[in-house]
């Protein structure tokens, strides 16, 4: 009777010690969680549905900056002594460029707002945002 509890009880405490070093050596699985996640508090559907637009807005953006403009055919249409005419290619071209330069800027930022939203997806579509998932999926990987 005294060697079945005995048994018992390495048994239990040898599941329990497994158990323990098994969830502390998979702990990098929840390396992700760690990192801020600006979209933590959204639903998940949300979360697919806000990512598309964004990519769509994304794409529709990037066709706009697509070609960086150029500012010697502007100014090159002048003549060499029109130096009024070749100030006002300039600054025709200066113009463009600044509008160019916000619209890259938007297109950065956009970017940036999708990586973070497909991180998100991906915590998601790992179940890392359920707890219970989280910690049974730690403790039973090997």
């Amino acid at each position: 009777m005294f060697k079945a509890i005995l048994a018992l009880l390495v048994l239990v405490i040898g599941v329990v010690g497994g158990g323990y070093y098994n969830y502390m050596r998979n702990a990098p699985m929840d390396a992700d969680l760690q990192q801020p996640r600006p979209f933590a508090t959204l639903k998940t559907p949300d979360v697919a549905e806000l990512l598309a637009a964004y990519e769509r807005d994304a794409a529709r953006l990037r066709g706009n900056v697509g070609k960086t403009p150029g500012g010697a055919d502007v100014i090159d249409r002048f003549d060499a002594s029109d130096v009024g005419g070749k100030a006002q290619g300039f600054a025709s071209f200066q113009k463009d460029n600044q509008r160019w330069k916000n619209a890259r800027g938007q297109v950065f930022e956009l970017e940036k707002t999708i990586k973070d939203l497909r991180f998100e997806k991906s915590i998601r579509d790992r179940g890392l945002d359920v707890e219970k998932t989280r910690v049974w999926r730690r403790l039973t990987t090997i």
